[in-house]
């Protein structure tokens, strides 16, 4: 071992955890060396890039069908793979790019490297072991990854119009399963179809290990839509059809979203999913009169929410700030979704539960909502823990609901700490097997009201003098796969088949 091998082990043997991030950091770094030794490194630079670079380029364009040069410098690489870098300056394409294996397709930054397309997109299908990054990329170009494994998006900026459907970055998965995809530090901004979207079709459809880290979806769909269906436009759309398995989404920030910020379907499995510290503001910005014909005969948001929940999910220290329906709405029978440490503050709902069952809240929040602080109706076995209410407007008669007349809640315990609030804080007619606990702060004539089987011993009530909880600090959670803490790399894989060099 080296000098420098030996000094770093002692240093680190006292911490495993430590030397053994710091071991993978070096591996990738290794590793994305192999890449660019094995193949080639090739230049590209546009029509409208400075002398000098133009200088050091293996290509140049014209600002003309530029894909064509570009993807010449592509093939060129060979099976061997390598790297092909974009210089400064603007790219102008009409038509497709296709990414092959064991490249890295890169720019100088998104404010240095712009891709202009009039028509076409970034192809990715059936391709492995690739890395996307550092440049911007609007009008038509959206990024296509089909059946692909072992993918890198870093630090991209996608703002795509309405001409295709899909998101500003696709999963599709046909037939297959397609795994270890990774999107860190991108952002799909104003684009004319959902930010994100996991998709697929065939009788195996699954895409696994997928990790979102630093990503941004801002104003998709609000100013267009594709056509038809658009109107269901979100930010982040998790789980489409396509069966999604061991997926993280890490701060990352969704606002001004035409339906929702973050989403996922009913109908596909759902395992493993875990959003933290991620933000969800102002979405469902869709017209209260907007038509949502022919697809549904109604008006206005159908989600509206921050996150959108079923399935295996867990959420952790997420926020929740002004979404037009819901801060966070669980939806769907056999859900198993948990919330530690979330908050929401303005959303018309803090907390929806409808027509679901099995979730879990722990050390939750909910902030002047502008109706109800939680809303449970058709939900079973509902636990909180810790779920603090604080002035929810009400609807003129209520500001929480634990049940509504024929779609009440069952087999469900609700620790709660509430603060003021407009009308009964406590609503529950027709409860099937319920507990309440805590305290209820409040001045209404008649805080707590509740009939059916629901037991209320264990909750006290007290005047609302004013006043909210101080902010506490989180209690940690353990990390929940087994996995050590997440360990963001910018590095790629060898070639699958690599060269001497």
């Amino acid at each position: 071992m080296s000098h420098f091998g030996s000094r770093f082990q002692r240093k680190t043997s006292k911490n495993p955890t430590i030397y053994q991030k710091m071991l993978t950091l070096l591996l990738g770094c290794v590793a994305i060396g192999c890449i660019v030794q094995a193949g080639s490194a090739l230049v590209v630079a546009a029509g409208d890039s400075s002398p000098q670079s133009k200088a050091q380029a293996d290509y140049i364009c014209d600002g003309s069908a530029d894909q064509v040069e570009i993807q010449n410098a592509l093939n060129a690489l060979g099976s061997a793979g390598g790297t092909v870098t974009l210089t400064e300056g603007t790219f102008h394409l009409s038509g497709n790019l296709n990414i092959p294996s064991n490249v890295v397709f890169e720019g100088k930054g998104p404010d240095a490297t712009w891709l202009k397309w009039s028509s076409g997109l970034i192809q990715c299908q059936g391709k492995e072991n690739f890395v996307l990054r550092n440049f911007k990329t609007t009008g038509t170009g959206a990024i296509f990854i089909q059946n692909c494994n072992r993918v890198k998006v870093h630090n991209v900026t996608v703002t795509v119009d309405n001409s295709r459907w899909g998101g500003a970055f696709t999963l599709w998965v046909s037939n297959g399963v397609m795994e270890d995809i990774e999107f860190v530090n991108c952002r799909a901004i104003d684009c004319g179809r959902h930010g994100w979207q996991s998709d697929g079709d065939g009788a195996v459809k699954t895409i696994r290990n997928i990790r979102y880290i630093d990503c941004e979806a801002i104003n998709c769909g609000r100013d267009s839509r594709f056509s038809p269906h658009g109107q269901w436009t979100c930010g982040f759309q998790l789980a489409e059809n396509a069966n999604i398995e061991d997926c993280e989404v890490i701060r990352c920030y969704a606002e001004g979203n035409w339906e929702a910020g973050f989403i996922v379907e009913a109908a596909p499995s759902k395992k493993g999913i875990v959003l933290r510290d991620c933000v969800s503001k102002n979405n469902g910005v869709k017209p209260d009169n907007y038509y949502n014909a022919p697809d549904e005969n109604m008006y206005g948001c159908l989600f509206g929410a921050g996150f959108w929940l079923h399935g295996d999910m867990t959420l952790i220290n997420c926020t929740a700030e002004n979404n037009r329906k819901a801060g966070y709405a669980v939806w769907y029978p056999s859900s198993y979704t948990k919330l530690y440490d979330c908050k929401d503050t303005g959303s018309e709902i803090g907390y929806k539960l409808d027509y679901t069952d099995n979730v879990y809240l722990e050390n939750c929040t909910s902030s002047n909502a502008g109706r109800y602080g939680i809303y449970a109706a058709n939900a079973g076995k509902i636990t909180t823990k810790g779920l603090t209410l604080i002035n929810s407007k009400g609807d003129g008669s209520k500001n929480n609901v634990f049940g509504i007349s024929g779609y009440p809640v069952k087999d469900s315990s609700f620790e709660i700490d509430t603060y003021g609030g407009g009308g009964t804080v406590v609503s529950c007619p027709g409860g099937q097997n319920v507990q309440f606990s805590g305290i209820v702060r409040s001045n209404a004539g008649q805080p707590v009201a509740v009939s059916g089987s629901v037991d209320t011993s264990r909750l006290s009530v007290v005047p609302y003098s004013g006043g909210e909880p101080s902010p506490g600090v989180p209690t940690p959670i353990p990390t929940l796969s087994g996995k050590p803490d997440l360990v963001v790399t910018d590095i790629s894989w060898a070639p699958a088949n690599p060269v001497a060099g």
